[in-house]
């Protein structure tokens, strides 16, 4: 089956998401916990209550409008409960209001405590002491209770054993709300990469260049009514499979 997968433009009056200045882009991340139907239709979306009243009536209202190839038992079409993660970006409208730019990143069990991102591992103490740094592809199973173990680490690049021990305790830390199919919560495979990176640099120059980032950013250049590749869409191993995302 084809799947389409868009980004959603909306225009919306609110304040700063996160304390940034009014004349900026301001580019987040948001959730919401999906309640699907047998034939993958949203039944119920709940967006992150971190996020302001009107991005989450926004986000709300465009994930009810996605459709999802629903999870089969025994080949028969189950309902159940799945999470999706968006980019976002607000650009300063000339009405003084917001333009909203969302675009589907991914879906699969949710993030415990409403999180949206995963806080980085610390870097190891022998590992900066000796001037080691590394990038790894770290495989994890996220189980039915919701607690999260590392199923192999593959470097891209370093060594791993100044890391492991560091990477195994990161993961083993982590909690999430599990996948549900026909109302029962479910185990979930899935992948991150994580680097390990000595280096301070200019802190001032550092946020000049994130700003630029985000600027560039296909959700921000959508927001600004520029043109954008919004056909990225990141699946983990979610019975869930996004159709639209439009």
């Amino acid at each position: 089956m084809k799947r389409l997968v868009g980004m959603g433009l909306l225009s919306v009056a609110f304040g700063a998401v996160a304390g940034d200045k009014a004349d900026e882009p301001i580019r987040f991340y948001a959730s919401a916990r999906v309640v699907l139907d047998a034939q993958g239709v949203p039944q119920q979306v709940q967006a992150n209550e971190r996020l302001s009243p009107a991005v989450r009536a926004a986000v709300e209202q465009r994930v009810m409008q996605w459709r999802f190839e629903p999870a089969t038992v025994g080949g028969v079409a189950k309902p159940g409960v799945t999470h999706v993660f968006l980019d976002a970006c607000a650009m300063p409208a000339p009405d003084g209001g917001m333009t909203l730019a969302m675009d589907y990143r991914s879906n699969g069990p949710g993030l415990a405590g409403g999180a949206t991102l995963v806080a980085p591992p610390l870097y190891p103490v022998g590992a900066a002491r000796n001037g080691q740094e590394g990038s790894f592809n770290v495989f994890m199973r996220i189980g039915p209770d919701g607690r999260a173990s590392i199923e192999r680490i593959e470097p891209t690049s370093g060594k791993v054993k100044p890391f492991e021990k560091t990477l195994r305790e990161w993961v083993g830390a982590m909690r999430y709300v599990p996948e549900v199919v026909d109302a029962t919560p479910i185990a979930t495979q899935m992948s991150m990469l994580v680097d390990f990176e000595l280096g301070g640099g200019n802190l001032r120059q550092a946020a000049k260049e994130r700003l630029e980032k985000d600027r560039q950013s296909a959700q921000c250049q959508a927001a600004a009514g520029e043109g954008a590749d919004p056909n990225r869409p990141v699946v983990l191993d979610s019975p869930f499979k996004p159709i639209t995302t439009g």
